[in-house]
C-alpha cells in the first residue's frame, strides 16, 4: 500500500511538472544599435562629420509587463509581471560581435505582454563604465567626444507601433531592443555647427554628460532623454 502511494505521488508530481512546462514560453531578448549611413556622412562640405566608435549600456533590471486586458491576468495569480535582475553590460558597437547581441534568454508564463521595462543603472564594475549607465564615444570633425549619464533611469519600451503587443503561448519568441543613435548624431552635428561643443577643461575630449563636465550638463540631460525616446522594440 505504501509503495502504491509513493508511485501515485511521483505520478502526480510528473504530471504537475509537465503541465507547468506547457504554460511557459521561451523568450530571447536581444539589443542592437541603429545608425543610418546618411547620418554618418556630411550633406555638404561645411557640415560637421560625426564618427561613432563606442556605445555601451548597463541594464540593471528587466520587467515584462502583462497586458491588463489579458483575462489570464485576473483569473490566475501566477500571471504576473516577470522581473529579471542584471546587471547586463552591452557593447553595441563592438566590431567583433554580431549586430544584434543577446541580452538574455528566459522562460516566461503564457500571457499577452504590452511592453518591456528596462532600468538603466550606473555600472559598479571598474573600468570606463564605472558610475555610468550608458557611454557613447566618437569624433566630430576629428575632435574626440563622449556622451554619458551617471543617472538611473527606467524606460518603458513599446513597439514603434504602440498598438502592438506580443503573446507567449508555449512558444519561442525573439524580441529585439532597438536603440537608434540617429537623433544623437543629428544633435551633435547641430551643436557642433553652432560652435557649442567646447573642451572647456582642455583635456582633449569634449564631455557631454549629466554631470558638469565641460559645462555641458544640460546637453547631457538632453542626450539622455533623446536616447530613451528613440529606444523601441523592433516591430
Amino acid at each position: 500500500m505504501k509503495k502504491t502511494a509513493i508511485l501515485a505521488i511521483i505520478a502526480l508530481t510528473t504530471l504537475s511538472c509537465t503541465q507547468d512546462n506547457t504554460t511557459d514560453g521561451n523568450v530571447t531578448l536581444k539589443a542592437s544599435a541603429v545608425v543610418s549611413n546618411t547620418n554618418l556622412t556630411a550633406r555638404t562640405t561645411t557640415d560637421p562629420v560625426v564618427v561613432l566608435t563606442d556605445f555601451k549600456v548597463n541594464i540593471g533590471s528587466i520587467k515584462f509587463e502583462i497586458d491588463v486586458e489579458d483575462e489570464r491576468h485576473s483569473e490566475d495569480p501566477t500571471h504576473e509581471d516577470v522581473k529579471l535582475n542584471g546587471p547586463f553590460m552591452l557593447d553595441l558597437l563592438d566590431p567583433n560581435t554580431t549586430l544584434s547581441q543577446i541580452i538574455t534568454s528566459l522562460s516566461v508564463p503564457d500571457a499577452q505582454y504590452e511592453e518591456v521595462k528596462f532600468k538603466f543603472t550606473p555600472s559598479l564594475v571598474d573600468g570606463e563604465m564605472l558610475g555610468k549607465s550608458f557611454l557613447i564615444k566618437g569624433t566630430v570633425d576629428g575632435k574626440n567626444f563622449l556622451i554619458s549619464s551617471s543617472r538611473e533611469s527606467e524606460v518603458e519600451v513599446d513597439f514603434e507601433d504602440a498598438s502592438k503587443d506580443f503573446t507567449i503561448n508555449s512558444n519561442d519568441l525573439t524580441i529585439n531592443l532597438k536603440m537608434s543613435l540617429n537623433g544623437i548624431i543629428t544633435r551633435i552635428k547641430t551643436l557642433a555647427g553652432q560652435g557649442l561643443l567646447t573642451d572647456t577643461d582642455n583635456d582633449g575630449v569634449i564631455e557631454i554628460t549629466t554631470n558638469s563636465d565641460d559645462n555641458h550638463h544640460d546637453m547631457g540631460e538632453g542626450m539622455r532623454d533623446l536616447l530613451e525616446h528613440e529606444t523601441h522594440l523592433e516591430d
